[in-house]
């Protein structure tokens, strides 16, 4: 549940785990890229060891043509959101709040049902002829 609103600010990246921690984008490379994932030789590497040197981002065989592709798409998210990896340390963050400070209410906004009424309640509400009503509330049911 708190994979919700956690992302990563990386400092150094000795902390973060460049397939499955979410330190670019909104989702982790591993999900992202689940075919390139599924060949990596050290599914635990480091963000700091993968961007130091990409030879250790090692694979069990060559890619094929939709790995390739996937290569060059991870590529650009890495060049998107390259870290410098020699500042501080690597930070969690909270996405749900502006300040990156973890919140109940803010939480609580993401995974509650909207208070809003569903809508086949509010046709009945609206002032429009019934007929004009009954056809809304039959079209919205399907």
């Amino acid at each position: 549940v708190l994979r919700i609103g956690t992302s990563i600010s990386v400092g150094s990246g000795a902390a973060t785990l460049f397939w499955f921690d979410r330190w670019a984008g909104d989702a982790s490379f591993a999900a992202r890229f689940p075919d390139l994932f599924s060949i990596a030789v050290v599914p635990t590497i480091s963000v700091q060891q993968a961007l130091i040197d990409l030879g250790r981002l090692a694979f069990w065989r060559p890619f094929g043509p939709l790995e390739v592709a996937a290569w060059h798409e991870l590529l650009d998210c890495i060049a998107l959101h390259e870290p410098t990896v020699d500042a501080g340390p690597d930070e969690v963050r909270w996405r749900l709040e502006p300040s990156g400070q973890f919140s109940t209410k803010s939480l609580y906004a993401a995974i509650a049902p909207s208070s809003a009424p569903p809508p086949l309640q509010t046709v009945w509400s609206i002032r429009l002829p019934l007929r004009i009503r009954i056809f809304m509330w039959q079209w919205i049911r399907g």
